[in-house]
């Protein structure tokens, strides 16, 4: 079942020389502009660089098996149910906001009707499959850092790797090198979740992929489509608090798992999730706990913060209030302390 959440993102642009760039350097240093443009032009031609691709045709990650797109409404046929609320540039605020189409391909499928069962149709491997999703970017042009949210639901965390690869891929031209995505998590939802958290459970979770397998061997064509998990309980009362729960993960994570002529330390793996409880009230939560270093991700479960429709799906509308608030409210001051210093707040 869909469980849709919020991933958080920030990126620095990433110049040759050393040197702090920004948005709007990028933009001249790139062509894309000229000196003579203002700073909401110049706004405006970003939004347009990032939607080419997105309006024009695919972005595709061959890799993953994922596209994302717009899909427009043909005169009186409605196929994007929700074009009113596709992606649209505020000038004054650096922000790009609305919803997009993604989804998977690369598989052969059969399309039906559940009432109507003989009504069938072939979906070949080209054929994706959308869904919609929600992104919200902050290109400041006058800062050399962007900001990236995104809606997915759980079970497709891959559009959420795909639009982090996609948006690196824009900012990576001429002498522009590829920029490092990293996962953010604002401090309230950090406090928040550390505040009385009582571990129970710990997990190590990675596809497995053993290079040792022959080519001929079955299991081959299978083992990818798997996930390896391995689980850490406590037991007993005694004190599991994160404090302590750091010091074991920090030892478990040197363990390697695999065979003799295939090991792969827990520290490679793809991410280690933490679910804690509040012994007071009760409150169940889950982290995602880097594994290079300590910083604790809350997953942002967006039940119970924003309406969700009958079939499990996020409302896309009360979605967008809800991340502009948050951004305006929290984000911003966390990404720009410069804004906020004394006098200028």
């Amino acid at each position: 079942m869909a469980n849709p959440k919020l991933d958080f993102f920030r990126f620095k642009l990433k110049h040759k020389s050393g040197a702090n760039k920004t948005f709007r350097e990028f933009m001249l240093e790139s062509g894309k502009c000229t000196n003579r443009d203002s700073d909401s032009k110049i706004f405006g031609k970003l939004f347009e660089y990032f939607m080419n691709e997105l309006k024009n045709d695919f972005a595709k990650n061959d890799s993953i098996k994922k596209v994302m797109t717009l899909i427009s409404n043909k005169g009186r046929r409605i196929i994007n149910k929700h074009w009113d609320e596709r992606p649209k540039p505020d000038l004054a605020k650096n922000i790009i906001a609305g919803v997009v189409n993604g989804g998977t391909y690369g598989k052969n499928r059969i399309v039906t009707k559940l009432s109507k069962k003989d009504e069938t149709n072939n979906l070949t491997a080209d054929q994706p499959v959308l869904q919609y999703y929600y992104i919200f970017l902050y290109l400041p042009v006058d800062h050399n850092e962007g900001f990236m949210m995104i809606h997915t639901d759980s079970a497709e965390e891959s559009i959420s790797n795909f639009a982090r690869n996609y948006i690196a891929k824009l900012f990576s031209i001429g002498d522009y090198q590829k920029p490092t995505m990293r996962i953010f998590a604002p401090k309230n939802f950090q406090d928040e979740y550390r505040q009385g958290a009582v571990v129970k459970s710990m997990s190590f979770q990675t596809t497995y992929v053993d290079n040792q397998i022959e080519d001929d061997d079955p299991i081959k064509n299978v083992m990818g489509d798997y996930e390896v998990k391995i689980n850490i309980t406590p037991k007993g009362e005694g004190d599991k608090g994160l404090d302590v729960m750091e010091s074991i993960r920090n030892y478990i994570k040197q363990r390697f798992f695999g065979a003799e002529n295939y090991k792969k330390q827990l520290e490679e793996f793809d991410k280690c999730t933490v679910k804690t409880e509040n012994k007071n009230t009760k409150s169940r939560k889950t982290f995602d706990w880097n594994l290079r270093d300590s910083e604790l991700t809350p997953v942002v479960y967006l039940d119970g913060k924003v309406a969700i429709n009958e079939d499990g799906t996020v409302n896309l509308v009360a979605l967008d209030t809800y991340c502009k608030g948050l951004f305006e409210s929290v984000i911003i001051k966390e990404l720009r302390p410069d804004l906020y210093v004394e006098g200028m707040a």
